[in-house]
């Protein structure tokens, strides 16, 4: 093999090239030159024996050079030119850079309970105004009863709200006067509004047939139990939803199988006390004491069991089944007893299932501020 000399350096221009790769790798930038390799040329016959070495030797002196100076580390950034390949897989921290349910948060059994209490609350008093249609419909209770007890209910409850969420009264300060003034005159233009519309309401559906509204409602309401907001907060406000809208229409196709004025107007305004006012109410009970939510919890689940017993059986004189109604009592505390525990051991076994991996190859999820947080930077 011949040897090689410095006028075998000094003939070959790679060393410059090699030299002006170098730089531009040790300043870490990127230039287009980069995305084409330098051309290689097929040796021929003509070429002499050390011309055909050189490729060795070069080889050999930036080995040589590159254990002289420490080889820089792989980063994952494809905008800083490395001396790696692009399809380059770091082997020793690639595995260890793999994480298993990282967010991952174990349940809790009472605290998973203590949470389906809301959607058990919620179904109970879609049952509950399902019940009540019933006996007016059945003409088995008058309609200005439900709906004075349930106008009577609201108005407690409203200032059981305003003792939770607004300060005592000041004569002084006129806001809270405003607030008392607006509610008064918002729930006298639904009053008035519904009184108005209840004999447009009667006619609506006349021409469809029974079993089409029955159809209707039905799937009206469960729209409105899959869609409602179960996780909203305290201070989440009510817009018009799927839930909210699907729920009024419900009460309004139910409302037009009645007879009478009067009842299309109680039905429909305890329809709004029901789907509108009532989930604010047991929003704020749930975040105010929990021994509340547990009574009220309580008391809805036995409401709509003494209904379902007493609507299923009736009496052959038409008087009150009671027998039935404590019976669907006991029936409607172990369905709630199965579903919530039952539901919850369920999720809580359906975690060792879970498998999400995370790894280096995911992409980085930008920290989105909003407008008022940005402009306080």
């Amino acid at each position: 093999m011949p040897s090689h000399t410095d006028d075998d350096e000094s003939e070959t221009p790679f060393p410059t090239l090699d030299l002006h790769v170098s730089s531009r790798l040790a300043s870490g930038l990127l230039s287009p030159d980069d995305a084409f390799p330098p051309p290689h040329r097929a040796p021929y016959a003509g070429d002499s024996a050390s011309e055909l070495g050189r490729p060795r030797l070069r080889r050999l002196h930036s080995e040589q050079g590159g254990s002289r100076r420490r080889k820089r580390s792989w980063k994952k950034l494809m905008w800083v030119k490395q001396s790696y390949p692009d399809n380059y897989t770091d082997q020793a921290t690639f595995l260890g850079d793999l994480q298993r349910n990282p967010r991952l948060k174990p349940y809790d059994f009472w605290p998973l309970v203590a949470d389906s209490t809301v959607i058990l609350q919620h179904v109970c008093s879609v049952i509950i105004f399902v019940v009540c249609f019933a006996f007016i419909f059945q003409d088995r209770v008058s309609p200005v009863s439900i709906v004075s007890w349930s106008s009577g209910a609201t108005v407690a409850g409203w200032f059981v709200w305003e003792y939770w969420t607004i300060p005592p009264f000041n004569p002084g300060e006129i806001n809270h006067l405003h607030e008392r003034l607006g509610t008064l005159k918002s729930s006298a233009l639904i009053y008035s509004t519904l009184l108005g519309l209840s004999p447009i309401l009667k006619s609506l559906t006349r021409s469809t047939s029974s079993d089409s509204i029955w159809a209707m409602s039905f799937w009206l309401l469960v729209i409105n139990i899959f869609f409602f907001d179960y996780s909203g907060g305290v201070g989440a406000k009510f817009p018009a939803s799927l839930s909210t809208n699907a729920a009024l229409m419900a009460s309004t196709v139910l409302a037009s199988r009645l007879p009478s004025t009067t009842q299309v107007f109680s039905l429909t305004l305890f329809s709004i006390e029901v789907f509108g006012l009532f989930p604010v109410f047991r929003r704020h009970v749930r975040h105010q004491s929990w021994q509340l939510n547990v009574a009220l919890t309580i008391l809805l689940v036995l409401g709509a069991g003494l209904g379902v017993g007493l609507v299923v059986r009736q009496r052959e004189d038409g008087g009150w089944n009671w027998t039935s109604g404590i019976v669907g009592m006991v029936i409607s505390v172990l369905l709630a007893g199965v579903g919530t525990g039952g539901c919850s051991w369920w999720l809580i076994g359906l975690q060792k299932y879970k498998n999400e991996i995370r790894g280096p190859w995911d992409p980085a999820r930008p920290i989105i501020m909003n407008r008022q947080r940005w402009d306080d930077r």
